[in-house]
């Protein structure tokens, strides 16, 4: 028998969990913080009052006694972000979710226009989740996912990409002149980099903090990080084939956030 099918019902749940919230405390910015009826809420880089999601105490104490989580210095309040040992859990949870999706990664290299100017990123060549939706049909003969919540899907994982750029990513600004119209050369200074890093992390707080409860999750999951719908109800703990709904509903609250329009 596997690991998976002898684990105990309550380790089960701790690692769905794991998956649930660290999902989006394992990003940067993104913080957890015990709120007034004793549950942790997590809160985005742009931190606000109402938290993106809850974890039950006995849970977050549980992830504080395995050192998955470390305390943030020079906060008023106590707020705590993922520690290594807690990302290189979720990274496992995740590869073991959907141990194929690795094997399908195609290194390659996109621009994408942003309001910041236009970038030169590492990207996955590889066919997406939001691709393959959108070249399937459903048994009424209509794509499983529309052009609108595709590209509203993609701009998503755009910002999302943008969040995490490394230092070797340059900014090319010759299309944005300064004040004088001077062209400017490709822009390498790392505090201006982690700048407009921080930016597209903002958009992406703001777009998932639109979607709502649930529905910020799955596109986070799906759009973000790529998984299968499959592997995002197993994580979730949802019926099967529930995904597809949930992120139909989620791309167009999204497609709406954006201002896109059928």
């Amino acid at each position: 028998m596997t690991a998976a099918r002898t684990m105990r019902p309550a380790e089960r749940r701790f690692e769905r969990e794991v998956r649930r919230i660290f999902r989006r405390l394992s990003e940067p910015g993104y913080l957890a913080g015990e709120m007034a009826d004793g549950r942790i809420g997590l809160f985005g880089p742009g931190g606000g009052k109402r938290p993106l999601a809850t974890m039950e105490a006995s849970v977050w104490n549980e992830c504080a006694a395995r050192d998955l989580v470390e305390p943030v210095e020079g906060e008023v309040r106590r707020r705590w972000r993922a520690s290594d040992a807690g990302r290189a859990l979720y990274r496992r949870l995740i590869a073991e979710a959907e141990p194929f999706r690795a094997q399908h990664q195609l290194a390659g290299e996109r621009r994408f226009r942003t309001e910041e100017g236009e970038v030169s990123l590492a990207v996955n060549e590889a066919e997406t989740p939001l691709g393959w939706l959108r070249r399937r049909k459903g048994a009424d003969g209509k794509p499983l996912i529309g052009d609108r919540q595709f590209e509203a899907g993609e701009k998503l994982r755009t910002d999302f990409t943008l969040g995490q750029m490394s230092p070797r990513v340059t900014m090319d600004w010759s299309a944005a002149g300064g004040r004088s119209g001077t062209r400017r050369g490709p822009l390498r200074e790392s505090a201006e980099i982690a700048n407009h890093a921080l930016a597209a992390r903002e958009r992406v707080a703001r777009a998932i903090e639109a979607a709502g409860p649930h529905l910020g999750d799955i596109l986070l999951s799906v759009c973000c990080h790529l998984e299968g719908l499959e592997a995002a109800e197993r994580g979730f703990g949802w019926p099967k084939r529930s995904g597809k709904l949930v992120l139909q509903i989620a791309l167009d609250r999204l497609a709406e956030h954006y201002g896109m329009t059928e």
